[in-house]
């Protein structure tokens, strides 16, 4: 029986395929066992990148809860799940290379590779930042921290962890519609880190020690930041998964960029 084609990158207006789902999730009854088994490891690839998603929320939230709680234990065990993340990470990127080496996938089962690569890639680096905020409890230790600054970090943590939760719920939808949510959260993401600035910015160097817990807030900040930043690029790879194209910022468009520059 003949091979069945794969889909067109995307409608004329851009539209996300309409068959990208099956492209995860089905196998059609008719095709040759190569393409079979093709469809059935894209399937285990999701699966793979859902786990490493999960994995890393987790992590953002442990992070953040041993910051707050100035928990050592909990800061010691999330450094140490890293590895999982990392192990799996591995593991995604030698299956996605295998698949494109043995069946030089075109049209969207490229994109769905290409994309779940560089998603991977996305979760295993916000990962990595929660690690640093692990490893900040242990430099703030036993200080804890001024119920201000408690109050804001804990809001870039929920802010993280939910924003991360909704990049991989775009990505196991294969919803790009998504990105524009993220982008909106993104914002206030920005705002809270400036907030934390400000205050870091008005304490009194009184001592070294105010100094390095200044440095530390400083950095915590701007971890949970790039975290937040890591979400919003996986929602854009979901969109370039689903219909060829990247999204298009406000500054991208010459109008917007004319006004800024």
């Amino acid at each position: 029986m003949a091979e069945t084609p794969n889909p067109e990158p995307g409608t004329a207006d851009g539209a996300p395929d309409r068959d990208l789902e099956e492209h995860f999730m089905s196998i059609t009854a008719g095709e040759e066992p190569t393409r079979r088994t093709f469809h059935e490891h894209l399937a285990d690839l999701r699966v793979a990148v859902i786990r490493l998603g999960a994995l890393t929320t987790e992590l953002v939230s442990a992070a953040t809860q041993s910051l707050l709680d100035g928990d050592l234990t909990l800061a010691e065990q999330a450094i140490r799940n890293d590895d999982g993340i990392d192990d799996l990470t591995h593991h995604i990127d030698n299956e996605c290379f295998a698949l494109l080496a043995r069946q030089q996938p075109m049209a969207t089962d490229l994109r769905v590779i290409l994309a779940t690569l560089r998603i991977a890639h996305e979760l295993e680096r916000s990962a990595d930042l929660s690690v640093n905020i692990a490893k900040a409890t242990r430099r703030l230790w036993p200080s804890p921290l001024d119920p201000k600054v408690r109050g804001i970090v804990d809001r870039m943590g929920q802010q993280a962890t939910n924003q991360t939760r909704l990049a991989l719920d775009a990505y196991a939808d294969a919803d790009p519609t998504y990105a524009r949510a993220l982008a909106d959260m993104d914002d206030a993401m920005d705002e809270l880190t400036k907030s934390l600035f400000r205050y870091v910015l008005a304490l009194a160097p009184a001592d070294e020690g105010t100094v390095q817990q200044a440095v530390q807030i400083a950095l915590v900040g701007r971890h949970f930041e790039r975290i937040a930043d890591h979400a919003v690029t996986i929602a854009e790879r979901v969109v370039f998964m689903a219909t060829g194209e990247y999204p298009v910022h406000e500054t991208d468009r010459p109008e917007v960029a004319g006004e800024i520059g």
